[in-house]
């Protein structure tokens, strides 16, 4: 099965992008490995009160924009957190591997006018499983076909079971899902060159993992 490429970009090669440097000097965390995943874990979990709040999504990603793309490292990436407080108002709280994983100022969630909070069943990022993910990582990386080769994993989404409505009203579960994008590269065509400079071209994949753990590939 090929892979859906989702959007083809080009990256001009830089120092950091040949070094995988470190934001901050926090140094390399690999997106794809349990120390990452930990770290979020931990990020959520000692900054988020969940008697004040309910969480219901959780995104991490390697770089903001195009900057540290293909790195593959947490610490020149942001962790994003969506929160719903008791008056169902909804918020974004985000933390900066450039700003040393502090919290940045809370702000409003533009995607959702509200959520009902008592209808909610949050992400429980206590007893998130390091393994699972790391095997869905893992299983994906395995999923990509024989002519291209993984380079970085963009981001990984968690999503507790909310309405796609922005007003709120839908439907509500108790399930819990997941996404997240891994960007490759194709063997023997990794780089191009024009007017004196070098970039590489890379693909975005695109993964799904269903609230019973089953895993897909967008496929064309």
């Amino acid at each position: 099965m090929k892979p859906k490429l989702l959007n083809l970009f080009t990256v001009a090669i830089t120092a950091c992008v040949m070094t995988a440097c470190g934001s901050a000097g926090l140094g390399k965390l690999a997106m794809d490995s349990e120390e990452a995943v930990t770290k979020v874990k931990n990020i959520v979990t000692d900054n988020i009160d969940t008697n004040e709040w309910k969480i219901v999504e959780i995104t991490w990603n390697e770089g903001i924009g195009d900057k540290a793309t293909l790195e593959n490292n947490l610490n020149n990436g942001s962790i994003q957190v969506k929160l719903v407080k008791s008056n169902n108002s909804v918020f974004v709280q985000n933390f900066i591997g450039e700003l040393g994983w502090k919290p940045t100022d809370i702000d409003t969630d533009h995607w959702y006018d509200q959520l009902y909070y008592e209808k909610i069943t949050p992400i429980d990022v206590a007893n998130l499983d390091v393994a699972t993910i790391m095997k869905q990582i893992n299983d994906a990386k395995a999923m990509i076909p024989e002519e291209y080769e993984f380079r970085s994993l963009a981001n990984y989404e968690i999503k507790a079971g909310i309405p796609g409505r922005t007003s709120g009203e839908g439907e509500y579960t108790s399930a819990t899902t997941a996404s997240f994008t891994i960007n490759v590269v194709e063997k023997g065509n990794e780089t191009v060159s024009s007017a004196g400079t070098t970039s590489i071209i890379y693909y975005e994949i695109g993964f799904e993992v269903a609230a019973d753990g089953t895993l897909t590939m967008d496929s064309e």
